[in-house]
């Protein structure tokens, strides 16, 4: 275990074998995050199977290219775990956006209903023809 410190607040964190990549089970209740940084390895996981590079994630959060990498590498080398910890949040959100009953998320889901009702008379989802 060591301490790490981000912007004059220290984390306990546990080293991987992944250079950069921590235990910190104080990040977004996270147990994988960059070191130094409050982002987990699946968020950036998930974005690089959206195909954003190395270069790209480091410019958007702040990251080093070196960083940016070693979640990369720790998805490929962890990639069932990472994916089961990316469908878990997608799962915890869903379930937050259904119980959900603001007025803006009833109107929001009377939207994507009358656009689904749409696409599909449209010939089963496929526009322009």
């Amino acid at each position: 275990m060591h301490i790490t410190a981000m912007k004059g607040v220290e984390f306990l964190t546990t080293p991987t074998e992944i250079a950069y990549i921590v235990r910190d089970p104080d990040t977004l209740d996270v147990r994988l995050a960059i070191e130094g940084h409050r982002i987990a390895v699946h968020h950036i996981a998930w974005w690089y199977r959206q195909g954003l590079t190395a270069e790209a994630l480091a410019q958007e959060y702040s990251l080093t290219p070196a960083e940016a990498h070693a979640a990369f590498t720790y998805y490929d080398d962890h990639q069932q775990q990472i994916d089961r910890e990316i469908a878990d949040e997608a799962n915890s959100h869903a379930q937050l956006a259904d119980a959900d009953t603001s007025p803006l998320a009833q109107r929001m889901r009377a939207a994507i209903a009358q656009r689904n009702t749409t696409l599909s008379q449209d010939g089963d989802g496929v526009q322009g023809e």
